[in-house]
């Protein structure tokens, strides 16, 4: 393939696919829409195969965006016969995921470890380029298989090669995944590009084609076929300021609107089920004879496809998309809803560009396809599909009631203003101040730290196992005696409450609950298989609470890796605060930090002010118990700065342990006295502090005091929590 003007593009192409020694064997190119990506992409695609490389991958789509590993289905589709090669378990991790099997889906981490090991399957038999075209179209959860893939690819003859549109500034770049920007073409290679595409332009033609082209190859290849016709909107139709993408998606506009209808149709089913010129299952029912046309006038190009063709670029598909009538649109969509019946996340998408006014039916079964999604860690992807059955309901408190389960999973995903602005939706049509209003106090709480706005929201909604789960979270914060007390006389009004609601206030109240280690043992094994991550977290979060979590890390484990991404976020990045206490006390202190930062990054991705706290409050201590103390200190002073208006006591109690921790590091024991005995009377993490608290008493001579504070936590029952715990409160026996 002869390529004008990309020889750097193309050896650092080359030094991957060739695995040169020193080069991470991954190429992500990224740039503007025409800029030669794809190009570029199928050069390197060919280099392989000239070199004996096999070649798997395929394309995103934006119709298949919404559908959790349709670009897994992509990968492994011709390469089925290998997940007999790998152990039995991984071959039905990915069976399930795939469709192929009935069965939950499993956590995130299985399916990777399974990804990789059919990958790795497939190159003992020879070398294997992944090479992905439009890659930001791929699913969310594809995308983090492929992430984790990316990574570990040197041990095996791998090589993976994506491209994707430009790169934001506001992503963030992993390390070791190689990003590479393809800019516009130098001047020269632009003229010499020109010249040879198109030798007899008239000059004037040719200025104009360079000025509005900029440096953009596939605008230089295709703007002289505008120019001085009839079939398209010329450039001088466009606004001065347009982009090369409307340029040229106005260019292949034209030339679709020259073809005839059955044709038209034809085509724009392919573009709206991603690219059936490509899709064994479901082919294209052009002709060969059309096909050639279209090949001809430059919508369809040969390539390694199954079928050898496809559209020869990402903007020709959005081009026939946009240039097809509503009314075309919707009989492609209901004819694509029907195709799919059987697949029930790609056929609500469908059904719903389908409707053409409010229908229940439909409405319901895109929020039943909705929910179901946002139980396999898909809780963002549900969020646009709930909205959607919305808009379909004809009633409008049943489209209020949905845009408030949309706010929901929007807040779990992290999502918080698009959160706040279903509920302002919401209240548009139905004006009832009581629905969303554990949701808008959830936002308060999560984005601002806000306790006592949260507890005033709360007020104003029937007290249920919702309401209360919140105020609980709320009453931990705040630490308040009366805050506990009103909580405690709300649940006894509440009739037939949740046993973990129950569960929750017993041990986070910190009143000694005997039972309650056991109490929570059966509510991991009583745990449903569809159980929200909500639920799970707040059985982690006890579980931290009476140092109990190393019983049920697989939980942590499996919630953190399904959720990430696409799913519920927040509750991810309270797992990460959990994990990261585990580890802590387990002494893997390495861990422990990598799971704070991860966590930390996270919220400061997503705005979860209160949980960013929480983290590096664990930062904090982790930094003095190695004496790093003006790290300590740095994040004392953050979190006390932030905590101290808003009332949280929890957070200023751990950023005083942290500080009495920075001084015992330094030998001033007297500080680290007068500053644990201030916290001391805080039953929740008491445990923790008792070591340190009596060798500052100790050490200041205030021996009755150090007696009277291991008296007070054997009072409390602390050592029955667990082993680890009666070690640290409870006496040596003489």
């Amino acid at each position: 393939m002869d390529v004008i003007g990309r020889a750097a593009e193309l050896a650092a192409l080359r030094r991957v696919i060739d695995r040169d020694p020193g080069v991470e064997p991954n190429l992500v190119l990224h740039g503007d829409p025409g800029v030669g990506k794809t190009v570029l992409l199928r050069a390197g695609i060919e280099y392989a195969t000239e070199r004996g490389v096999r070649v798997l991958g395929g394309s995103g789509y934006e119709s298949e965006a919404q559908l959790a590993f349709a670009g897994l289905h992509q990968l492994f589709a011709p390469v089925l016969e290998y997940f007999d090669r790998v152990e039995p378990y991984h071959r039905e991790v990915l069976r399930r995921v795939l469709g192929f099997e009935a069965g939950p889906v499993p956590d995130r981490l299985a399916i990777s470890v399974a990804s990789l090991a059919v990958l790795a399957a497939v190159a003992e038999d020879g070398p294997v380029l992944v090479a992905v075209e439009d890659a930001h179209w791929v699913d969310h959860p594809t995308r983090e298989v492929m992430m984790f893939m990316l990574l570990r690819l040197r041990p095996y003859d791998l090589r993976a090669i994506f491209a994707r549109r430009p790169l934001l500034s506001s992503e963030r770049v992993t390390p070791n995944i190689h990003m590479y920007e393809v800019r516009p073409l130098a001047d020269a290679d632009a003229i010499d590009l020109l010249a040879r595409s198109h030798p007899d332009l008239p000059a004037r033609a040719r200025d104009q084609v360079l000025h509005y082209a900029a440096g953009n190859p596939l605008a230089l290849v295709e703007l002289p076929g505008v120019l001085g016709t009839d079939a398209a909107t010329g450039l001088e139709m466009l606004p001065p300021g347009a982009s090369t993408r409307t340029k040229l998606e106005s260019t292949f506009a034209g030339r679709v609107r020259e073809l005839d209808t059955d044709v038209r149709r034809t085509l724009l089913l392919t573009a709206l089920d991603g690219d059936r010129l490509e899709n064994r299952a479901h082919p294209t029912s052009l002709a060969p004879s059309l096909l050639a046309e279209l090949e001809r006038v430059g919508l369809v190009t040969h390539d390694s496809t199954p079928s050898g063709l496809r559209f020869r670029h990402p903007l020709v598909r959005s081009a026939i998309i946009a240039s097809a009538a509503p009314d075309e649109l919707r009989a492609a969509n209901a004819e694509l809803a029907e195709l799919y019946r059987d697949t029930p996340e790609r056929r609500v998408w469908h059904l719903a560009e389908a409707a053409v006014e409010a229908d229940e039916a439909v409405a319901a079964e895109i929020e039943r396809t909705a929910l179901a999604a946002s139980l396999r860690g898909g809780s963002g992807l549900a969020v646009p599909a709930l909205r959607r059955a919305a808009a379909l309901s004809p009633d409008p408190a049943d489209a209020a009631g949905r845009l408030h389960r949309g706010a929901e999973l929007a807040g779990e995903s992290g999502q918080l203003h698009l959160a706040q602005k279903l509920l302002d939706e919401a209240r548009a049509l139905l004006d009832d101040p009581a629905h969303g209003v554990v949701t808008r106090a959830r936002i308060a709480l999560l984005r601002d730290g806000d306790l006592s706005g949260a507890r005033r929201l709360l007020e104003r909604t029937p007290v249920a196992d919702r309401v209360l789960h919140l105020w609980l979270t709320i009453a931990t914060y705040t630490q308040d005696p009366d805050e506990w007390d009103r909580l405690g006389k709300a649940l006894a009004a509440v009739e037939n409450p949740d046993e973990s609601t129950l569960l929750l206030y017993d041990v986070l109240s910190g009143a000694p609950v005997a039972d309650a280690p056991r109490r929570l043992r059966v509510a991991f094994d009583l745990l449903p298989a569809t159980a929200s991550p909500g639920r799970i977290v707040d059985l982690c979060r006890l579980a931290t609470w009476l140092d109990l979590l190393h019983e049920h890390r697989t939980r942590l484990r499996e919630l953190i890796d399904r959720e990430s991404g696409g799913g519920a976020v927040t509750h991810v990045a309270a797992c990460h605060w959990f994990a990261a206490h585990d580890h802590f006390l387990a002494g893997d202190w390495d861990a422990a930090e990598s799971s704070a930062e991860a966590g930390l990054d996270l919220c400061v991705r997503h705005d979860l002010e209160l949980i960013a706290h929480d983290l590096r409050c664990t930062l904090g201590w982790l930094a003095a118990s190695r004496g790093d103390v003006d790290s300590a200190r740095e994040y004392s002073s953050t979190v006390e700065r932030w905590a101290e208006p808003r009332g949280s006591a929890l957070h200023l109690a751990l950023s005083a342990r942290n500080t009495a921790a920075a001084a015992l590091a330094e030998g001033d024991y007297e500080t680290a006295y007068v500053t644990l005995s201030a916290i001391a009377d805080h039953a929740s993490y008491a445990p923790w502090l008792l070591f340190d608290l009596v060798e500052s008493a100790v050490r200041t001579r205030r021996s009755a005091a150090a007696a009277a504070y291991v008296e007070a936590a054997e009072l409390a029952r602390l050592a029955d929590r667990s082993p680890r715990v009666r070690l640290h409160v409870s006496p040596p026996k003489p």
